[in-house]
């Protein structure tokens, strides 16, 4: 359980859920409105506009506002525009306002992605001209200030973060407070050592895009600047000059051959980057890489033979490794590094991981890892056993098996469509809890004319920007 969210691992009853498949006869019960609103499917949307009783829905959105809806919202964004959308189908929006106003003060400190999601919220009524939003977004900014200029000691939590976050939405709302922003900012890194414009470089990189590069380094160096302004410009300068220092020396002091690698690995975990053997395939070193796979299969002491997995189990390297030896150690006691073979393994076309992997289905253990390793290896004679698998995944917020199922699962749609198990298609788009996923699906449905218009209507609310955009213009195009 997350955030006091209900697990659901499977569909609810098919009578109990409106859905864009067929014709909208039956109101959606708050069950099926609940689990979709988790998935950010734009059937919520579409069941306020037409629900002869939308008042039961309420306190599921307010439940909604009060929490981190997104998967992951470093990969597929905050759900503010979609709990926007939803917020607004309803005629009094002040209950509302109230939870995000409260919530907004009290996730000050979070290290979630709960406050820039009710930022962002906040941010919409503001644009729309709700005078109230905007001075919660004000008011919440100032505090936050006064209590980034009293801190004195390095505290891990969420209150820097947060503070750019909410820079962040200001800038973007409104780009013509960057000189203001930025001065702010300054204040803060001339009167405490705490900080200093490395903290700000993602308020940065956004606030030149919205302002635009050669604006905001006017702004920043112009000779009338105020002193605050200058101040952040200048930690700016030392901060990227500083960058620029340590990745030469990283790169000078990285090993560059098998050899040396394995000697570094021998001192200890941290002794070479697990990215390094990738870097060398980019290199065209492929020999050196397969150098490090030769030390992987005859090395008999575990941890010194997990460093060198670590470094090659990913996709770019995976192919290089001994198959009986990464079986072998799949099968290993220690978690971690049975993970780390099985990663491997799911990336390797061998008659031997199609083997194993129907081995590991028959008796039922790792299933989420033997579909991977099945998609690897899929034939036209798997398509039912595949189906049927995927579909036993629970999917919960708690264990993420089934994300990487359903991203191994979609990579079988790159290649040409024949054979290729397309009734997995609806079902991840109406489970997944990860929008960035849904949006490849929907955009490999797309590509086999299996989007209705029905469909594509509710799919112009999802809460994913990339679908609506798309649904949009497929909709143009009817």
């Amino acid at each position: 359980m997350r955030n006091g969210e209900i697990e659901a691992d499977r569909l609810p009853a098919p009578e109990c859920r409106v859905s864009f498949w067929g014709d909208r006869e039956v109101s959606m019960t708050r069950k099926a409105f609940k689990y979709d609103m988790q998935r950010g499917l734009g059937s919520c949307v579409l069941e306020l506009q037409n629900a002869q009783d939308m008042e039961k829905f309420r306190s599921l959105v307010l439940w909604g506002c009060s929490r981190d809806m997104a998967y992951d919202a470093q990969c597929e964004g905050c759900r503010s525009v979609y709990l926007y959308q939803l917020i607004t189908q309803f005629p009094d929006t002040a209950p509302f306002l109230d939870v995000l106003e409260k919530r907004l003060f009290q996730c000050r400190r979070s290290q979630g992605w709960e406050f820039l999601q009710d930022c962002e919220i906040l941010s919409r009524f503001a644009l729309d001209g709700e005078r109230r939003a905007w001075n919660t977004l004000r008011d919440c900014y100032r505090e936050m200030l006064q209590l980034l200029y009293r801190e004195r000691k390095c505290i891990k939590d969420g209150l820097l973060h947060n503070y750019e976050s909410l820079c962040v939405t200001l800038v973007t709302i409104r780009p013509g407070m960057y000189q203001r922003l930025v001065g702010d900012i300054g204040f803060l890194i001339k009167n405490n050592s705490l900080y200093s414009a490395a903290d700000f470089a993602w308020f940065q990189a956004v606030s030149e895009s919205r302002v635009g590069k050669k604006a905001a380094h006017r702004i920043l160096y112009h000779p009338d600047a105020r002193e605050e302004v200058r101040a952040y410009g200048r930690s700016m300068e030392e901060c990227r000059e500083r960058w620029d220092r340590a990745e030469a020396g990283h790169r000078k002091s990285e090993p560059k051959t098998a050899d040396e690698i394995y000697e570094r690995l021998k001192e200890g975990e941290g002794a070479a980057s697990p990215h390094l053997a990738r870097r060398m395939m980019n290199q065209g070193r492929q020999q050196e890489v397969a150098k490090l796979a030769e030390y992987y299969r005859d090395e008999e002491e575990p941890a010194l033979r997990f460093r060198l997995l670590r470094m090659l189990a990913g996709r770019a390297c995976a192919g290089v490794l001994d198959i009986e030896r990464l079986i072998a150690d799949s099968r290993s006691e220690q978690d971690e590094f049975a993970a780390r073979a099985f990663d491997a393994l799911s990336y390797i076309r061998d008659r031997r991981v199609r083997e194993y992997a129907y081995e590991l289905l028959r008796s039922e253990k790792h299933r989420a890892q033997a579909v991977s390793m099945l998609a690897a290896n899929y034939e036209e004679e798997d398509r039912e056993v595949f189906v049927h698998e995927v579909k036993q995944i629970p999917i919960t917020y708690g264990d993420g098996a089934w994300h990487g199922v359903f991203y191994d699962a979609m990579g079988l749609f790159s290649g040409p469509a024949k054979h290729k198990p397309r009734e997995l298609l609806p079902y991840m788009y109406k489970n997944t809890l990860c929008s960035f996923c849904r949006a490849y699906v929907v955009r490999e449905m797309g590509r086999r004319r299996m989007l209705t218009k029905n469909m594509l209507e509710e799919m112009r609310y999802d809460c994913n920007e990339e679908i609506r955009g798309y649904a949009e213009r497929k909709l143009r195009r009817l």
